[in-house]
């Protein structure tokens, strides 16, 4: 019979409205139990100063996909860092800047989290995605599908036909095993194709006649008719920019009109 008494953890629990309360954890048997019921003889844990939860979750993170390998490309000696030789449990983990698959499970899961959100899949490279995905171990795997400048999305904006957009999202996120939304510079990923980018949310994108705000405005219209369990999750146009937080003061007021299906935060 397993127990365990993890003691005076700071506890973050959102579901039982516990939030960073100094408190002591009984685990017998796997399951969270009365402390008065485990036995003397039950391991003790000192979690003083320590954060104890019941799994982190990282709604933002880049560990598959197009965009991390091409940032093994860029960094092909980073392969010889952090090398860890696989044992008789764990396989053999490398890399610092870009880890490799094995390395991201398992550094994942020592800092205590149990899920992890990809927050960039394009719909033409999901299925590498979840190869990848397939690779990483002991977290769970989620995804967030690229939105803010595909052509049908642009499309559908300037007809100003949101059943049509929902429709397509609606296949985009089945199509691709995806969990969310994601917008990423809308627009300026159709403008730098021509070496160009979007300056604000009333920029015209080329060859479409539709600015970043009907596409922000467009897809948080249609999230909301989907009732989407996600926000749509956004990276502002700027993003990096001297000055662009007015770029983003001016793009959560431009969502304060959209009435949300359910209950919504602010997401990056």
């Amino acid at each position: 019979m397993s127990e365990l008494l993890i003691k005076n953890g700071q506890v973050f629990d959102p579901i039982n409205s516990i939030n960073g309360d100094i408190m002591d954890i009984a685990i017998k048997n796997g399951k969270i139990v009365d402390d008065v019921s485990i036995s003397p003889d039950a391991k003790v844990i000192d979690a003083s100063s320590m954060i104890v939860m019941p799994g982190g979750v990282d709604a933002h993170s880049h560990i598959a996909g197009s965009k991390v390998n091409s940032g093994r490309i860029m960094r092909p000696d980073d392969g010889r860092s952090g090398i860890e030789k696989r044992n008789r449990i764990t396989r053999p983990c490398s890399g610092y800047t870009v880890p490799n698959t094995f390395a991201m499970g398992y550094r994942y899961a020592k800092l205590g989290y149990t899920t992890v959100f990809e927050a960039a899949i394009p719909i033409l490279h999901a299925r590498h995605t979840h190869e990848e995905f397939g690779d990483i171990p002991i977290i769970d795997k989620g995804g967030l599908v690229l939105f803010g400048s595909n052509w049908q999305v642009m499309e559908a904006v300037r007809e100003n036909d949101i059943e049509k957009l929902a429709a397509y999202i609606a296949w985009g996120l089945s199509a691709s095993r995806g969990y969310g939304v994601k917008i990423v510079n809308p627009g300026g990923g159709e403008a730098w194709g021509f070496g160009k980018n979007v300056s604000g949310l009333h920029d015209t994108v080329p060859n479409f006649d539709v600015t970043p705000a009907e596409i922000i405005t467009g897809l948080a219209k249609a999230n909301e008719m989907l009732h989407l369990p996600h926000s749509i999750h956004l990276h502002c146009n700027l993003l990096g920019k001297p000055g662009n937080y007015k770029t983003t003061i001016e793009t959560m007021k431009l969502l304060e009109h959209i009435k949300p299906g359910m209950d919504r935060q602010v997401v990056h």
